[in-house]
């Protein structure tokens, strides 16, 4: 095995990382930290998991199976912004409700959840 991929398993002791997380944690270009994920992903010891144009990395167990269970995300110091990213069609709709309504619709997305509010436009 690879010293490269040694490392890489290593970094995802830790649980669930993002691929820029993984890159800036173990220094390497995104284009080497891929090859290297993918290669690993192949040999089924990591999964990846697509959360919108997001990859989140994990080790696999001994079967092959996701270790999510097991490493469940924690954000400690991290936002959950870093975890979610809103597609701009959802910026699109938000803009139809406004017009159609006249009010404001705002998504608040925080360690406790998503919610919605609705609020009256200003005059």
């Amino acid at each position: 095995m690879h010293w490269r991929e040694k490392e890489l398993l290593e970094l995802l002791k830790s649980g669930r990382l993002n691929t820029s997380e993984v890159v800036k944690r173990a220094n390497m270009s995104k284009t080497t930290t891929l090859k290297y994920l993918e290669g690993l992903k192949g040999k089924g010891l990591i999964t990846c998991e697509m959360i919108g144009p997001t990859k989140l990395w994990s080790l696999a167990n001994e079967d092959g199976e996701d270790r999510r269970a097991e490493n469940n995300v924690q954000l400690g110091d991290k936002g959950i912004e870093d975890f979610i990213h809103v597609d701009k069609e959802i910026y699109k709709l938000l803009d139809e409700f406004e017009s159609a309504t006249g009010k404001r619709l705002e998504i608040l997305i925080n360690n406790n959840g998503v919610k919605l509010r609705v609020w009256e436009k200003a005059a």
